[in-house]
Order: C-alpha cells, then structure tokens, then sequence
C-alpha cells in the first residue's frame, strides 16, 4: 500500500462514519459541513487520535470532528487526519474502554464472615447428625 503524504489542513470539519473496517484499518467519513458536505472522505486508523496503546477505530454512525486535507495520491481527492470526537472529545473506541475498565475496578467488599459460636452443650445446644438415607428403595415396573 502507497504511503499517503499532505500537510495542507483544507479544513477543520464534523462528520459521521459511513464504514470503517476495523481489520482492514480504514473506512469513509461522511463530511457534514463545509464545501465537502455530502462527500465520502476517505480516513486510515493513523489518522485516529488517541491513546496509542489500544488499537483505534471507528463505529458506523458515529459522530467525529476530522481535518480535511488534499490527498497526494489520484485514489483518493481528500483525506480525514487529526480524527477526533466532536469538539476533541473522545472517540467510541476510547469511551467503551473507560467503561470497561470502570466496572473492574469496582471496589469489593469483604465477605461476611459470622462470629465462632461458643455455645455448649450447657447451653442446650446438641449437635445434630444428618440422616443417613437407608438402602435405595426398589421400583416396581
């Protein structure tokens, strides 16, 4: 695959994902504004921002904010870079980790343990066996 190469920020734009392969690592974001409005604007998972230790991606309909640049390759006329949520916020993929990791570090509270019983048999406690069953009964046919 050709290395794709452009440092002219077009525009700073909002749009929403039509796909994105997350095996492949790429996928098309519909731009919402701006002269591109309408136009599929091709974005590659490097272009994602984020926490560089997990793997990033994007969720069909989910809303972004992207820089527009001119792509220096004829496959594509336009590139999304600089990928992040709305406002800069934080993309699905990052979110749903926070959630994750949230619900481990749920703080767990001792278990119950009940007090050594010091009764005796001075206190009118007895120990109590369990029954034994007998012998299996047999049955008719």
């Amino acid at each position: 695959m050709t290395e794709i190469h452009s440092n002219l920020e077009l525009a700073r734009l909002t749009g929403i994902v039509k796909w994105f392969n997350n095996k492949a690592g790429y996928g098309f974001v519909t731009a919402l504004e701006g002269e591109q409005k309408g136009k599929d604007i091709f974005v590659h998972y490097s272009s994602i921002g984020g926490d560089n230790q997990q793997y990033r991606f994007l969720t069909q309909g989910e809303y972004i904010d992207f820089s527009l640049v001119k792509s220096d390759t004829e496959k594509y006329e336009y590139l999304a870079k600089k990928v992040t949520g709305v406002k800069g916020g934080p993309i699905l993929c990052e979110t749903r980790r926070l959630q994750f990791t949230e619900k481990r570090v749920v703080e767990r509270k001792p278990p119950v343990v009940a007090p050594e019983a010091e009764q005796s048999r001075e206190d009118g406690f007895v120990q109590v066996k369990p029954k034994s069953r007998g012998r299996p009964r047999k049955v008719a046919v």
